[in-house]
Protein backbone atom coordinates (compact mmCIF):
# COMPACT_ATOMS: atom_id res chain seq x y z
CA UNK A 1 0.00 0.00 0.00
CA UNK A 2 1.23 3.39 -0.96
CA UNK A 3 0.47 6.70 1.09
CA UNK A 4 1.77 9.54 2.10
CA UNK A 5 1.57 8.66 5.91
CA UNK A 6 2.50 5.26 5.84
CA UNK A 7 5.71 5.92 7.75
CA UNK A 8 3.54 6.59 10.87
CA UNK A 9 3.56 2.80 11.90
CA UNK A 10 4.11 1.34 15.56
CA UNK A 11 2.37 1.42 18.46
CA UNK A 12 2.38 4.90 19.01
CA UNK A 13 3.46 7.25 16.38
CA UNK A 14 3.37 10.15 18.68
CA UNK A 15 6.04 12.69 18.00
CA UNK A 16 7.19 11.13 15.11
CA UNK A 17 7.32 13.60 11.33
CA UNK A 18 6.16 13.08 8.76
CA UNK A 19 6.43 14.44 4.71
CA UNK A 20 2.71 14.69 3.24
CA UNK A 21 -0.02 17.05 1.52
CA UNK A 22 -1.45 18.93 4.53
CA UNK A 23 -5.25 18.40 4.62
CA UNK A 24 -5.72 22.59 5.23
CA UNK A 25 -3.19 24.09 2.93
CA UNK A 26 -2.40 22.13 0.22
CA UNK A 27 1.64 22.77 0.26
CA UNK A 28 3.54 19.78 0.36
CA UNK A 29 5.08 19.98 3.76
CA UNK A 30 6.06 18.25 6.72
CA UNK A 31 3.51 17.07 10.02
CA UNK A 32 4.00 15.77 13.32
CA UNK A 33 1.79 13.59 14.91
CA UNK A 34 0.74 15.50 18.35
CA UNK A 35 -1.58 13.06 19.51
CA UNK A 36 -2.57 9.15 18.95
CA UNK A 37 -5.68 7.79 21.30
CA UNK A 38 -6.67 4.34 20.60
CA UNK A 39 -10.25 4.71 20.04
CA UNK A 40 -12.32 1.73 22.86
CA UNK A 41 -14.62 -0.65 21.67
CA UNK A 42 -13.16 -0.12 18.50
CA UNK A 43 -10.76 -3.14 18.56
CA UNK A 44 -11.62 -6.85 16.15
CA UNK A 45 -10.35 -9.00 18.15
CA UNK A 46 -12.90 -11.68 16.17
CA UNK A 47 -10.25 -11.28 12.71
CA UNK A 48 -7.01 -12.06 12.68
CA UNK A 49 -4.48 -10.17 12.82
CA UNK A 50 -6.93 -7.81 15.44
CA UNK A 51 -7.85 -4.67 13.88
CA UNK A 52 -7.36 -1.92 16.01
CA UNK A 53 -8.73 2.18 15.22
CA UNK A 54 -7.22 5.13 16.28
CA UNK A 55 -7.70 8.93 16.24
CA UNK A 56 -4.62 10.78 14.89
CA UNK A 57 -4.19 14.19 14.73
CA UNK A 58 -0.89 16.04 12.51
CA UNK A 59 -0.09 19.43 13.04
CA UNK A 60 1.27 21.10 9.95
CA UNK A 61 4.49 22.65 10.13
CA UNK A 62 3.61 25.22 7.08
CA UNK A 63 0.66 26.18 8.32
CA UNK A 64 0.46 25.01 12.05
CA UNK A 65 -3.44 23.94 11.39
CA UNK A 66 -4.59 20.36 12.77
CA UNK A 67 -5.40 17.23 10.86
CA UNK A 68 -7.61 14.56 12.31
CA UNK A 69 -7.69 11.13 10.87
CA UNK A 70 -9.15 7.76 11.93
CA UNK A 71 -6.09 5.32 11.55
CA UNK A 72 -7.14 1.48 10.80
CA UNK A 73 -4.38 -0.92 11.91
CA UNK A 74 -3.19 -4.35 12.39
CA UNK A 75 -1.85 -5.68 15.44
CA UNK A 76 -0.25 -9.10 15.86
CA UNK A 77 2.46 -10.54 17.94
CA UNK A 78 5.64 -11.65 16.48
CA UNK A 79 7.67 -13.98 18.25
CA UNK A 80 11.19 -14.05 18.50
CA UNK A 81 11.80 -16.77 20.79
CA UNK A 82 9.68 -19.40 22.69
CA UNK A 83 9.49 -16.67 25.85
CA UNK A 84 9.72 -13.51 23.84
CA UNK A 85 7.37 -11.75 21.72
CA UNK A 86 6.81 -8.54 20.71
CA UNK A 87 3.88 -6.56 19.39
CA UNK A 88 3.79 -5.67 15.60
CA UNK A 89 1.31 -2.51 14.28
CA UNK A 90 1.11 -1.78 10.73
CA UNK A 91 -1.24 1.23 9.51
CA UNK A 92 -3.84 -0.19 6.65
CA UNK A 93 -5.21 3.07 6.42
CA UNK A 94 -6.09 6.83 6.91
CA UNK A 95 -9.23 8.11 6.79
CA UNK A 96 -9.27 12.04 7.06
CA UNK A 97 -12.00 13.75 9.68
CA UNK A 98 -11.15 17.05 9.88
CA UNK A 99 -11.17 19.09 8.15
CA UNK A 100 -14.17 18.03 6.20
CA UNK A 101 -12.55 16.35 3.05
CA UNK A 102 -13.60 17.97 -0.43
CA UNK A 103 -13.08 17.27 -3.58
CA UNK A 104 -9.62 17.48 -5.15
CA UNK A 105 -9.45 19.95 -8.24
CA UNK A 106 -6.31 20.07 -10.93
CA UNK A 107 -4.75 23.41 -11.41
CA UNK A 108 -6.72 25.75 -14.31
CA UNK A 109 -3.54 24.94 -16.47
CA UNK A 110 -4.81 21.78 -17.26
CA UNK A 111 -7.18 21.38 -20.15
CA UNK A 112 -10.52 22.09 -19.46
CA UNK A 113 -11.96 18.56 -20.38
CA UNK A 114 -9.20 16.98 -18.11
CA UNK A 115 -9.91 18.60 -15.17
CA UNK A 116 -13.85 18.32 -15.50
CA UNK A 117 -13.22 14.26 -15.91
CA UNK A 118 -10.86 14.89 -12.84
CA UNK A 119 -13.10 16.18 -11.15
CA UNK A 120 -15.87 13.34 -11.46
CA UNK A 121 -13.45 11.03 -10.33
CA UNK A 122 -12.51 13.43 -7.24
CA UNK A 123 -16.56 13.55 -6.65
CA UNK A 124 -16.83 9.62 -6.44
CA UNK A 125 -13.51 9.66 -3.97
CA UNK A 126 -14.71 12.62 -1.46
CA UNK A 127 -17.93 9.94 -1.13
CA UNK A 128 -16.21 7.05 -0.62
CA UNK A 129 -17.15 5.31 -4.12
CA UNK A 130 -13.51 3.97 -4.49
CA UNK A 131 -14.34 1.81 -7.72
CA UNK A 132 -15.76 4.61 -9.40
CA UNK A 133 -13.46 7.22 -8.17
CA UNK A 134 -10.18 5.03 -9.70
CA UNK A 135 -12.34 4.85 -13.22
CA UNK A 136 -12.72 8.01 -13.11
CA UNK A 137 -9.21 8.70 -12.73
CA UNK A 138 -8.52 6.40 -15.40
CA UNK A 139 -10.30 8.68 -17.06
CA UNK A 140 -8.75 11.60 -16.79
CA UNK A 141 -5.29 9.68 -17.84
CA UNK A 142 -6.99 8.82 -21.08
CA UNK A 143 -7.98 12.42 -21.50
CA UNK A 144 -4.98 13.74 -20.59
CA UNK A 145 -2.88 11.43 -23.37
CA UNK A 146 -5.46 12.36 -25.80
CA UNK A 147 -4.67 15.68 -25.42
CA UNK A 148 -1.11 15.48 -25.75
CA UNK A 149 -1.45 13.65 -29.15
CA UNK A 150 -0.20 10.14 -28.52
CA UNK A 151 -0.43 7.36 -30.98
CA UNK A 152 -1.37 3.54 -30.55
CA UNK A 153 -4.23 0.99 -30.31
CA UNK A 154 -5.50 1.18 -26.70
CA UNK A 155 -4.43 3.00 -23.74
CA UNK A 156 -1.29 1.54 -22.58
CA UNK A 157 0.29 1.80 -25.99
CA UNK A 158 -0.83 5.55 -25.83
CA UNK A 159 0.61 5.91 -22.11
CA UNK A 160 3.86 4.42 -22.86
CA UNK A 161 4.49 6.44 -26.33
CA UNK A 162 4.28 9.91 -23.96
CA UNK A 163 8.18 8.99 -23.69
CA UNK A 164 8.32 9.81 -27.19
CA UNK A 165 6.91 13.37 -26.86
CA UNK A 166 9.37 14.33 -24.03
CA UNK A 167 7.43 12.73 -20.78
CA UNK A 168 9.59 11.48 -18.05
CA UNK A 169 9.46 7.46 -17.32
CA UNK A 170 8.07 8.56 -13.45
CA UNK A 171 5.18 10.01 -15.73
CA UNK A 172 4.52 7.25 -17.77
CA UNK A 173 4.74 4.84 -14.90
CA UNK A 174 2.38 6.87 -13.19
CA UNK A 175 -0.50 6.99 -16.02
CA UNK A 176 0.33 3.05 -16.17
CA UNK A 177 -0.58 2.91 -11.77
CA UNK A 178 -3.60 5.03 -12.82
CA UNK A 179 -4.63 2.47 -15.70
CA UNK A 180 -4.81 -0.97 -13.56
CA UNK A 181 -6.59 0.56 -11.13
CA UNK A 182 -9.06 2.01 -13.12
CA UNK A 183 -9.35 -1.63 -15.21
CA UNK A 184 -9.30 -3.77 -12.31
CA UNK A 185 -12.70 -1.10 -10.86
CA UNK A 186 -14.13 -1.79 -13.85
CA UNK A 187 -13.30 -5.21 -14.92
CA UNK A 188 -12.96 -7.26 -11.85
CA UNK A 189 -14.73 -4.76 -8.73
CA UNK A 190 -11.81 -4.82 -7.07
CA UNK A 191 -12.12 -2.03 -4.57
CA UNK A 192 -9.08 -0.49 -3.41
CA UNK A 193 -8.64 1.38 -0.07
CA UNK A 194 -8.91 5.04 0.12
CA UNK A 195 -5.20 5.57 0.58
CA UNK A 196 -4.54 3.94 -2.52
CA UNK A 197 -7.10 6.32 -4.61
CA UNK A 198 -5.51 9.20 -3.20
CA UNK A 199 -1.94 7.74 -4.11
CA UNK A 200 -3.08 7.99 -7.97
CA UNK A 201 -4.77 10.83 -7.29
CA UNK A 202 -1.63 12.80 -6.11
CA UNK A 203 0.16 10.69 -9.08
CA UNK A 204 -1.99 12.87 -11.69
CA UNK A 205 -1.46 15.80 -9.86
CA UNK A 206 1.80 15.63 -9.98
CA UNK A 207 2.27 14.96 -13.59
CA UNK A 208 -0.40 17.94 -14.30
CA UNK A 209 2.06 20.04 -12.29
CA UNK A 210 5.23 18.91 -14.93
CA UNK A 211 2.99 18.73 -18.17
CA UNK A 212 0.77 21.60 -17.81
CA UNK A 213 1.55 24.13 -14.99
CA UNK A 214 5.49 24.39 -14.47
CA UNK A 215 5.44 25.03 -18.75
CA UNK A 216 2.56 27.38 -18.61
CA UNK A 217 4.74 29.27 -15.30
CA UNK A 218 8.21 29.32 -17.79
CA UNK A 219 6.18 30.92 -20.58
CA UNK A 220 4.95 33.93 -18.57
CA UNK A 221 8.39 34.43 -16.92
CA UNK A 222 9.73 34.22 -20.43
CA UNK A 223 6.85 36.80 -21.66
CA UNK A 224 7.63 39.31 -18.58
CA UNK A 225 11.20 39.39 -19.59
CA UNK A 226 10.67 40.27 -23.19
CA UNK A 227 8.77 42.75 -22.47
CA UNK A 228 11.41 44.36 -19.89
CA UNK A 229 13.66 43.77 -22.14
CA UNK A 230 12.01 45.62 -25.09
CA UNK A 231 10.63 48.20 -22.42
CA UNK A 232 14.08 48.96 -21.30
CA UNK A 233 15.10 49.68 -25.32
CA UNK A 234 12.36 52.32 -25.78
CA UNK A 235 13.66 55.26 -26.36
CA UNK A 236 13.08 58.01 -23.21
CA UNK A 237 11.18 61.32 -23.69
Amino acid sequence: MTSQFMQLDGQDPEGKTVAGRCPHCAHQATLTCTSHLELAGTRETNREPTVVRYLMTLKCHWCQKESVFLRIADFEWHRINSNRHVEGITTKGLEQVWPKKTPRELAPEAPETVREVFAEGALAEAASAYRLAGIGYRAAVEQIVKERGTSGKNLRDRITSLKDLGASQEIVDAFHEARFVGNDAAHDALAYSAEEIADIAELIHEAVLVLYVQPAQRAKMAAQRAARRSAAKQPSV
